[in-house]
């Protein structure tokens, strides 16, 4: 026994020694990164925190306090960038065309879209580093069919990267609840009421559907519509929150970021503090434990029908999570996933991983599998354009679609999911008449280690070639909703 208890005290001493040498290591590296600027440190004070600020005493007073967060913004930011910077490619110069500021309409506030007589309510949720600009496009669907559209602003976003080091799930969480009664308020009792994530907000809206099942104070959505929802992130996620143990060191400050870049972007954070990766980690955690302890036939029928839209590669949620544990758990015909197959006449295909091929094989031929399944794929392998196949309950149907894959595109991106070709910064440049560089068709080629970003964040595909498919998609379930 004394032998078994020396051992295990030996291995646990060796464990630690190598964690702590890990750490150490890891936040040595940091020091690496770029000089931090005034948007990575300075704090927002006037954010909401829930555990600081308690409940929110409705809509009109988060709205309020966005609006002291930008005045904020404008005094410790705006106002401080050096004059010899006012042109430099960043979003926080003042002569920069990636100012949102110098735009018609800053997406990085809560949007909220007003018809004259509502037909129907939509809340809108944005991802993690983005902002509501992000849901601009599908919110104009909505606003088309006489929607009353709010787009909020999760806290921690649309200001500063810095800002999301403070930023917690609860925080999201306590503003979409006051937030969806707000809309439920506004639109008559028996007029539609949608819940819309993307990423990030995705796991939000599947949260805060669970919730309302049971809380009979928060509206139940009819409807939730997804995009790229994050059910799931890569397990290393876990250990995102061990920079605490150093990054408090004014040396080790650094080692609170994942990714220090430039900030030219008007409407998504390019730098990336590792507390917000750990917050959503958490975040899906807590989803997926509630969805594992969903299931009596009552909730079921109660949980609204959900339609997704998700890219079969995905390099920041893990779409097999999606799978898991929100569809095959809910397993209804009312729910549809919609998986954005890769490019198979590709002349690059034999340079792509294989490892997701295994995954469509196995839901497709699932026979449980009792939910929609439609795969947005290539026609013929020769072939660059695209057809939507769905099957249901064994019956398979196709469906053509109008566009095909860009030339060199072989995949879609969780970034594009939401954003059609035609979009002024993440489109395909069709509608920019060169008054600015379009953040989605920015490929430079060149020496390598010159840009002052990596070339893989330019080269991510930025929008969705088949987004009219999907707001067609968006469309018909609305169309369904209204009498």
């Amino acid at each position: 026994m004394r032998f078994f208890f020396r051992l295990l005290m030996r291995v646990g001493i060796a464990l630690a020694i190598v964690t702590v040498t890990i750490i150490l290591v890891r936040a040595i590296d940091s020091r690496k990164l770029p000089e931090l600027r005034v948007w990575h440190t300075v704090e927002l004070a006037s954010e909401y925190r829930a555990q600081r600020d308690g409940d929110i005493d409705g809509f009109a007073a988060y709205l309020t306090q966005e609006r002291q967060v930008f005045d904020e913004l404008n005094a410790k930011i705006y106002s401080e960038v050096p004059a010899e910077e006012h042109a430099a490619p960043s979003r926080y110069s003042q002569d920069s065309p990636f100012n949102p500021h110098n735009h018609a309409k800053n997406w990085n506030r809560t949007v909220e879209l007003i018809p004259e007589v509502p037909t129907g309510g939509v809340l809108m949720l944005h991802g993690l580093t983005d902002s509501p600009y992000s849901m601009r496009s599908t919110a104009e669907l909505f606003r088309a069919k006489g929607f009353y559209v709010l787009v909020l602003r999760l806290p921690g976003h649309g200001t500063t990267p810095g800002a999301l080091r403070h930023a917690r799930a609860e925080d999201w969480q306590a503003v979409i609840e006051p937030a969806a009664r707000h809309v439920r308020s506004v639109i008559d009792d028996e007029q539609p009421f949608v819940v819309v994530g993307y990423s990030n907000g995705g796991v939000l809206a599947v949260n805060y559907a669970l919730d309302a099942l049971n809380d009979n104070s928060l509206p139940l959505p009819d409807r939730l519509v997804l995009m790229s929802p994050a059910i799931g992130v890569a397990p290393y996620a876990m250990f995102a929150a061990w920079h605490r143990t150093l990054s408090w060191l004014t040396y080790f400050e650094k080692f609170q970021w994942q990714a220090v870049l430039p900030e030219y972007d008007p409407y998504k954070y390019n730098s990336f503090p590792k507390s917000a990766g750990h917050e959503t980690y958490a975040l899906t955690q807590q989803v997926q434990e509630k969805l594992s302890r969903f299931g009596t036939p009552q909730t079921e029928r109660r949980y609204p029908p959900v339609l997704a839209f998700v890219s079969l590669v995905d390099a920041t949620v893990t779409t097999a999570d999606t799978v898991k544990y929100l569809f095959q758990r809910l397993n209804r015909p009312e729910d549809e996933l919609i998986l954005y197959d890769i490019n198979r006449s590709s002349r690059i295909h034999q340079f792509l991983k294989s490892e997701q091929q295994a995954l469509l094989k196995r839901v497709w031929d699932d026979t449980n599998r009792r939910f929609g399944l439609t795969l947005v794929t290539n026609r013929t392998r020769a072939s660059s354009t695209v057809l939507a196949r769905t099957s249901l309950n064994g019956h398979v149907s196709e469906r053509p679609i109008e566009g095909e894959w860009p030339r060199l595109v072989y995949s879609l991106s969780h970034v594009a999911i939401p954003f059609p070709p035609d979009d002024v910064w993440y489109g395909d440049g069709s509608t920019n008449r060169g008054e600015q560089i379009s953040l989605g068709t920015f490929s430079p080629r060149g020496e390598k280690q010159v840009l002052i970003v990596p070339a893989d964040l330019l080269l991510r595909l930025r929008h969705n070639p088949f987004f009219e498919y999907q707001a067609s998609r968006v469309v018909e379930v609305v169309e369904e909703l209204l009498p």
